[in-house]
């Protein structure tokens, strides 16, 4: 091992990257777009969500007295709902289909009728599952609205009840109307975690497609340019090269992701710098991501074939490993692609150990898990740069 040419392939490389715009863009331009963008949007607290809801209402007392709490419902002085009245459900439905409306609240002729009997009032509630989260939502906001206004005619109708049962039975006949009594307790967790869980989808993004795209080109660029032709014949050895672009590689990475801490700390007042288990984590998923890139380059060597090969595994594991997209989230048969990927697995460590508070003792088998693929696939790059070398030789 030469030390002296390994500086100095170090050396070269880092001062080459301030010359390369797409590597600076990728590198350092583009983490920094995401974290303000996704801090912007999603990282505060949010606020309340205004829902577009039709109602069709046939004038009974009580279907009007609930449609005017729809109108007035407040929550942190936000309208909770935004209520078109429609004539008839044939013209609701139809707004709803177009997107004027996200909901459309039906009251049969009956409802009134039955509320006043005694008897189940129903509500007709349709929905438009065309944005599946829009229709969670949507579907929480008026479920949890309608399970409300249920428990306060319940207990309006016990209130009745009671003027008119010995005291002793009044604690049962509320157990029969609500057995079950939910309380609610507000933590309050630490503050600016919602822009920690982004800081860490950006470090996602560097130690996996930036590590990627940066070894892959620049190992691409030196194999063009004969770099290892001329190196077989010096005294460097093609060992030597690898390690010097491997530890530029690391080192760019690693400034890049401090650069992205702190650029995250003076933009939204909060920030997550690693842990030292944090660190090891993210400098063994570099290793893994490195090691794929190198092996792509080794096995494809054109300039034509070998970006697109990396885009072609690299974009769709963004969304696919939890990086891009939360876990939680994902739909069912995607959860085992971000569970079992090295690189996803190695984010939700991260994740776990670093905004939750995990101790490292309960994460070390899924750091390890983590290790082992790290290592056998540095052994598949070595053996495919040795193939390569071989036959440049």
């Amino acid at each position: 091992m030469n030390l002296r040419a390994i500086k100095a392939i170090l050396i070269k490389d880092l001062k080459e990257i301030r010359r390369e715009k797409m590597v600076v863009f990728w590198i350092f331009v583009f983490p920094l777009m995401w974290v303000t963008l996704m801090g912007a949007l999603w990282g505060g607290p949010g606020s309340p969500v205004t829902v577009d809801v039709g109602v069709v209402n046939p004038g009974g007392n009580i279907s009007t007295l609930i449609t005017e709490i729809m109108e007035n419902s407040t929550i942190n002085g936000t309208q909770l709902f935004n209520v078109k009245l429609f004539p008839n459900a044939s013209l609701g439905i139809e707004a709803l289909k177009h997107g004027s409306i996200k909901a459309l609240v039906l009251f049969p002729e009956d409802f009134d009728i039955n509320i006043t009997s005694g008897l189940q009032g129903r509500v007709l509630v349709y929905f438009d599952k065309t944005d599946p989260q829009n229709y969670q939502i949507v579907s929480s906001i008026i479920r949890s609205f309608f399970s409300e206004v249920g428990r306060e005619f319940r207990a309006r109708k016990i209130e009745m009840m009671m003027q008119y049962i010995p005291t002793e039975y009044k604690e049962y006949l509320l157990a029969t109307a609500e057995p079950i009594v939910l309380e609610e307790k507000i933590i309050h967790g630490e503050s600016g975690r919602g822009i920690k869980f982004y800081v860490t989808s950006f470090i996602g993004i560097q130690f996996f497609f930036a590590t990627m795209l940066m070894i892959g080109g620049s190992v691409l660029e030196e194999i063009t340019k004969g770099t290892l032709r001329r190196i077989a014949a010096s005294p460097t050895t093609p060992w030597d090269f690898l390690i010097g672009k491997s530890l530029s590689t690391l080192t760019t990475i690693i400034v890049s992701i401090i650069i992205g801490i702190g650029y995250a700390r003076v933009v939204f007042g909060a920030t997550l710098f690693p842990s030292l288990f944090g660190w090891a984590i993210i400098f063994t998923a570099a290793v893994f991501s490195m090691s794929l890139g190198l092996a792509i380059v080794m096995l494809t060597r054109s300039e034509r074939s070998t970006p697109a090969v990396v885009n072609l595994v690299s974009m769709p594991l963004l969304f696919l490993a939890g990086i891009v997209i939360p876990e939680s989230i994902m739909p069912e048969w995607a959860r085992p692609i971000a569970h079992y990927f090295p690189l996803g697995r190695a984010l939700k460590v991260l994740r776990l150990s670093d905004i939750y508070g995990r101790p490292p003792g309960e994460l070390v088998g899924d750091f390890i898990y983590v290790l082992i693929w790290s290592v056998l696939m540095a052994m598949v790059a070595v053996a495919s740069y040795a193939w390569a070398i071989r036959r440049i030789d």
